[in-house]
């Protein structure tokens, strides 16, 4: 990685990865290119994000990458596969795709509380998702129609009982937030320095809220939520995996060939090492978190803590202590 950043510039064709409509926020699949048609492709080694109040991700590939542009799934030139590896790949992917559309509401819309909603088992049958996620939804619309403006993003988490309680973020609600205090103390609530409190509208059962201080960790933290348990577990079968109010703002994202020079003077937040044909380590995926000028356009970066991996499981890099990457507090 040369000084102040690195740039991933545009070479000749190798392996490309594709992406559907419906899965652009993917990773991609490995395939050939001559199994495609190149009227149904669009060839990138760009991404950008825009999150609409200044945030802007650029993910940018050292091997160009192919956008597939068609209706329906991705053409194959032979049978999906069924091997536990094949039926892995395709989850992760399915996560990185789920996570991504989290984060995207996450930093475009103004959400101020971080909440984790639990069921009093008198009150509420957690064990059984669909009365779990009934009630949560009602107590959604109720809260929506008491208090007119109710922007929620909520993701349910399984607990290894089989119970279900769910983590999401708020807006800037008008319910009344309660300060925490201990139970046998009698004390306030105090984490991360700062005070915790609880929504008594949550009748159902446990409330435990943060305000949000930074939406970045705030976006990091509430996506690790989507785990390989919650897509594999039989009972989430053909079920959502979150939930989310209507109106929310979501990010534009476009797609683009660049020779990546203009990176050079920027650090990736996040890449991925490879060592290229001729034994020479390049950072084959390099991800920037950036802001841009309101009234120029013009980007600049503030958070230059990073991580950098190998693309073997081997991470030859040390996250630095002001990463959002390494810090759960939100």
């Amino acid at each position: 990685m040369g000084e102040g950043g690195a740039a991933l510039p545009y070479l000749t064709k190798g392996n490309v990865a594709t992406e559907t409509p419906e899965n652009t926020e993917t990773e991609g699949n490995d395939m050939d290119a001559d199994s495609l048609h190149s009227d149904d492709c669009k060839e990138y080694n760009r991404r950008t994000t825009d999150y609409g109040n200044g945030r802007i991700e650029i993910a940018a590939y050292h091997s160009p990458r192919l956008r597939y542009m068609g209706s329906g799934r991705t053409p194959c030139s032979k049978e999906a596969e069924t091997t536990a590896e094949a039926q892995e790949a395709r989850t992760r992917q399915q996560i990185y795709a789920i996570r991504r559309k989290i984060k995207g509401y996450a930093l475009c819309n103004g959400f101020r509380w971080f909440v984790t909603l639990t069921f009093d088992p008198e009150k509420v049958n957690s064990s059984d998702y669909e009365t779990a996620k009934n009630t949560l939804l009602k107590w959604c619309r109720k809260m929506r129609d008491r208090h007119k403006q109710f922007d929620y993003l909520m993701i349910p988490e399984l607990h290894k009982s089989g119970a279900v309680h769910f983590h999401g973020l708020l807006g800037d609600v008008t319910a009344y937030f309660v300060e925490a205090v201990n139970a046998k103390t009698g004390k306030p609530v105090i984490r991360h320095n700062r005070q915790v409190y609880n929504l008594p509208e949550w009748e159902y059962g446990f409330s435990d809220c943060e305000e949000i201080e930074s939406p970045e960790r705030a976006a990091s933290y509430i996506t690790k939520y989507v785990t390989t348990a919650l897509l594999t577990d039989k009972e989430m079968y053909n079920k959502k995996r979150y939930f989310n109010s209507q109106g929310l703002a979501k990010p534009a994202v476009t797609f683009g060939m660049k020779d990546n020079s203009d990176l050079k003077v920027f650090t990736p937040n996040f890449g991925v090492i490879e060592t290229d044909e001729d034994g020479r380590n390049v950072i084959e995926t390099g991800i920037y978190n950036l802001t841009a000028d309101p009234e120029t356009g013009a980007l600049s970066q503030t958070d230059t803590g990073y991580l950098i991996t190998a693309k073997t499981e081997r991470r030859i890099s040390r996250v630095f202590e002001n990463s959002s990457l390494g810090d759960t507090k939100i």
